[in-house]
């Protein structure tokens, strides 16, 4: 299912939050949504599946305007950061009462709870979980109802390494049936694990978009030389604007660029004695 956003606007109080114009979520893609803390992710998501209101501007899910039909929300499956369980009941109590709201089957339901390793405590309270078995339980809830459409909020935020290789993995194969995903995250492996695409939410809006699957994206490149005056030369002989930082000189190229200078670099006895590179959203999920 697609979902498309038009001119929406939120303020909180006297802040204003969002500001975004129009954007668009494809069926059958992950998007990762990057910003620095405070830019409004959690609050763009949860505008989404109607959990905030008092929104100027609308919000389509599947063709349908969310606020004025709000069973479409059956199709959306959501973890949110700050999202609350019963805690005083058991995590089978929550499990049920979500399953009221959203829907679930009861066989992928409990193949879900052994995956996650959280079978044996469905029946105890909530209050009694660590931070990782409640992240997983909350996990599950989002996704035994089958979702089309799966948002998550910081979700690997206390899962060990083992579950979220498998996140990840799961999170791929919903991909590939044709799922849509929306994805945040400061981890940046956890983005490029997953995502299509990458929009960055800055003062309110996405301001800049990066496809992860074009091969001639640019990268930022932090090299520490040998000679750093002869590989100045060599950049700016290309045309290649560039900065230093203390030992190291830094530019954005794409990789077939990158790779020709580096030849051309070797040729002329400049030795690369550290080599960082990093996508260009990485500066917004650090």
């Amino acid at each position: 299912m697609e979902i498309v956003v038009n001119g929406l606007n939120f303020s909180y109080k006297k802040r204003h939050v969002l500001s975004i114009s129009q954007v668009s979520f494809e069926k059958g893609k992950a998007y990762g949504i990057v910003g620095k803390n405070g830019v409004g992710k959690t609050t763009f998501f949860k505008c989404l599946v109607n959990i905030i209101t008092n929104y100027h501007g609308s919000i389509h899910i599947g063709g349908q305007e969310v606020r004025s039909n709000l069973s479409v929300l059956k199709n959306v499956g959501i973890v949110l950061d700050d999202m609350n369980l019963y805690r005083t009941r058991t995590g089978m109590f929550n499990i049920q009462y979500f399953a009221g709201l959203r829907g679930g089957s009861r066989d992928q339901t409990y193949a879900l709870a052994r995956e996650l390793g959280i079978e044996h405590v469905l029946n105890d309270k909530v209050s009694t979980y660590s931070l990782g078995m409640t992240k997983k339980l909350q996990l599950l809830i989002s996704l035994m109802n089958d979702a089309e459409i799966l948002i998550f909020d910081e979700p690997f935020r206390g899962l060990d390494a083992e579950t979220v290789d498998w996140f990840r993995d799961y999170l791929n194969g919903l991909k590939d049936q044709g799922r849509t995903i929306l994805i945040s995250s400061h981890v940046q492996e956890d983005i490029e694990a997953i995502s299509d695409h990458v929009l960055v939410l800055e003062a309110g809006d996405f301001q800049a978009e990066f496809d992860l699957n074009d091969r001639t994206q640019d990268f930022i490149y932090r090299v520490e030389v040998s000679n750093p005056a002869a590989l100045i030369r060599i950049l700016e002989k290309s045309y290649l604007s560039y900065k230093e930082e203390r030992a190291f000189i830094q530019f954005i190229t794409d990789e077939t660029t990158y790779r020709k200078l580096f030849k051309e670099a070797v040729s002329a006895d400049i030795e690369f004695l550290q080599i960082k590179k990093e996508v260009q959203f990485a500066k917004f999920v650090k």
